[in-house]
C-alpha cells in the first residue's frame, strides 16, 4: 500500500501520505530527521548521505519496515518509519504495529503534522486488521494524550563489575559473528516465545547488532546451543584517562541460570579494566541477584535508602480496536473468574474505537456477547485500558488513583482477578 489517505487541509492545500518509495525522498527525509533529532545528527552532509542509504536498505531489505512521508502540495514537511512486529501476548504470538523516527519539518512545526501521521499510522494498521500498536515517545505526555498507555519501566544499573556473581566456570563462552546470527536469532525467539510483551527480532535489528564495529558479542554455548549471550560495548569514562572505562550492556538474553551466571562470571572478571558497568533492565528484582547494588553517587533518599538505580518510561501501547483485541483473548484463562461487566472504552483521537462491549467469563473462559444483563460497567480511557490488559497497572491502582470507574465497588476484587497479569511484560526491541 503506497498511499494510505488524503487530508484536506483549510479547503486549499492538499496533504497526503505516501510510502517513501524515490532517492530524492529519502534524502529529504534524511534531512528533516537531522533537524528534528540535532541531539543525536551532527547535520554534515556525509551523515545524511549515510542516513539516506541506511534509510532505502531497511525498506529494501527488511520486509518488517517501511517509511512514509506527508506531502503537502508535493512537498514532503515529515515523515515516519513503520514497523510490522510479532509480540508475545500471554504465550500467544500477536501481530502488532511500531512506529519510531516521527520527524517534522522545522518550518512546519505547530501544524499538526505528528498527529496527521499518528493518525495514519493508527489506520494503516487497522486496514491490515491489527489491533494493538507501540511505540517509544519523544514526550510520554503528548502520545498520552493520544491515547498510548505507559510500558514497563527501564531500570539504569550502574554497578561495579565485582558486584556481578562469579561462578563457578565461564568455559562455555565464546565470541559470536555474523555467521553466527542464527543461533543469536533462535535463542532470542525461544526466550521471546516465553516471556509476555517481547516481540520477535527482525532483520535489521539483527543486522544493527553485528554490523556497529564498536560491539562485543559474547555467548553461551552448551551443546552446540547458545543458551544466552551478552551484547555490549565499552565507553570512555573521561578525556584525561584513556584507561578508565564503563562497560555498556545493550542486550543481555538468557534462557536459563546456568547462562546468566556465566555471563556473570565473564563481566566480574573485567574488574581490571572497567570502572563500572551500565544495565539496563526491565526487571523489578535484579537487587537481589547483584553485590553492592550502589550506582556511585552515594545519594540517600529519606530516611536511609541507597540509590541503587534510575528509572525510566519509554515504550507506550496502544488498543486501536477493542472489540478486536479482546478477541485475540478469547483462548486466555482468566484467573478462575465468573463475572459478567459491561466495558465502556473513551478514545478522543479514535471516534470508532469508543466501543462498549460485554464481557460474560465463566470459570475464567470469556466471551464477548451483544446484549444482556451485567454485574457491573467500567468506564476506562483507552491509554489506561492499553497498560490494564498488558498488566503494567492493576484495577485496584487505578482505581486508588481514581483512573478508572466502576459503577459497583463489591465488583473490584473481581475484576482485580479478571485483569490479574502474573507476569509484567518485557521488551527489548528499540524502534
Amino acid at each position: 500500500m503506497n498511499v494510505i489517505s488524503y487530508f484536506e487541509n483549510g479547503g486549499e492545500t492538499m496533504r497526503v501520505v505516501e510510502r517513501l518509495v524515490k532517492e530524492q525522498d529519502f534524502l529529504t527525509f534524511a534531512s528533516i530527521v537531522v533537524g528534528a533529532y540535532p541531539g543525536r545528527m551532527n547535520g554534515a552532509q556525509t551523515t545524511k548521505e549515510q542516513l539516506k542509504n541506511l534509510f532505502m536498505d531497511n525498506q529494501n531489505y527488511d520486509e518488517s519496515l517501511n517509511y512514509f512521508g506527508l506531502w503537502d502540495d508535493d512537498k514532503l514537511i515529515g515523515g515516519m518509519r513503520l514497523h510490522d512486529f510479532q509480540m508475545n501476548l500471554f504465550s500467544k504470538m500477536i501481530p502488532i504495529g511500531g512506529v519510531g523516527l516521527v520527524a517534522v519539518d522545522l518550518l512546519h512545526k505547530k501544524e499538526k503534522v505528528a498527529k496527521e501521521l499518528i493518525h495514519q499510522f493508527f489506520h494503516f494498521f487497522l486496514a491490515k486488521d491489527i489491533h494493538f500498536v507501540a511505540l517509544y515517545p519523544f514526550r510520554p505526555d503528548f502520545y498520552k494524550k493520544m491515547g498510548f498507555g505507559y510500558g514497563p519501566r527501564m531500570y539504569q544499573y550502574l554497578v561495579e563489575p565485582l558486584s556481578f556473581p562469579k561462578g563457578p566456570t565461564k568455559k562455555h563462552l565464546s565470541y559470536l559473528t555474523v555467521q553466527d546470527q542464527q543461533q543469536l536469532t533462535d535463542c532470542y525467539n525461544r526466550v521471546a516465545s516465553q516471556k509476555h510483551g517481547m516481540f520477535l527480532k527482525t532483520k535489521s535489528e539483527l543486522s544493527f547488532i553485528f554490523k556497529n564495529d564498536e560491539n562485543y558479542v559474547i555467548a553461551m554455548k552448551e551443546d552446540d546451543t547458545v543458551q544466552g549471550y551478552i551484547v555490549f560495548s565499552f565507553e570512555k569514562q573521561g578525556e584525561s584517562n584513556f584507561m578508565l572505562n564503563n562497560l555498556v550492556i545493550k542486550e543481555w538474553i538468557y534462557e536459563t541460570p546456568q547462562a546468566l551466571l556465566e555471563l556473570s562470571t565473564f563481566l566480574n572478571s573485567q574488574a581490571d579494566q572497567v570502572n563500572r558497568i551500565e544495565w539496563n533492565t526491565q526487571e523489578d528484582n535484579v537487587h537481589f541477584f547483584l553485590g553492592d547494588v550502589r550506582n556511585g553517587t552515594n545519594h540517600l533518599i529519606p530516611s536511609v535508602y541507597h540509590e541503587n538505580a534510575v528509572s525510566g518510561v519509554g515504550l507506550m501501547y496502544r488498543i486501536i480496536n477493542v472489540k478486536g483485541f479482546f478477541e485475540e483473548l478469547t483462548a486466555h484463562h482468566f484467573n478462575g473468574v465468573t463475572l459478567t461487566f459491561k466495558l465502556t472504552v473513551s478514545d478522543s483521537l479514535l471516534a470508532e474505537n469508543n466501543q462498549q462491549l460485554i464481557i460474560e467469563v465463566v470459570e475464567g473462559t470469556m466471551n464477548i456477547i451483544e446484549s444482556g444483563h451485567y454485574d457491573v460497567e467500567v468506564v476506562v480511557d483507552v491509554a489506561e485500558l492499553s497498560s490494564l490488559v498488558m498488566g503494567v497497572i492493576t484495577v485496584q491502582e487505578l482505581y486508588m488513583l481514581q483512573q478508572i470507574k466502576i459503577s459497583q465497588e463489591q465488583y473490584l476484587q473481581a475484576l482485580q482477578q479478571f485483569f490479574f497479569v502474573f507476569e509484567k511484560p518485557k521488551c527489548t526491541t528499540a524502534f
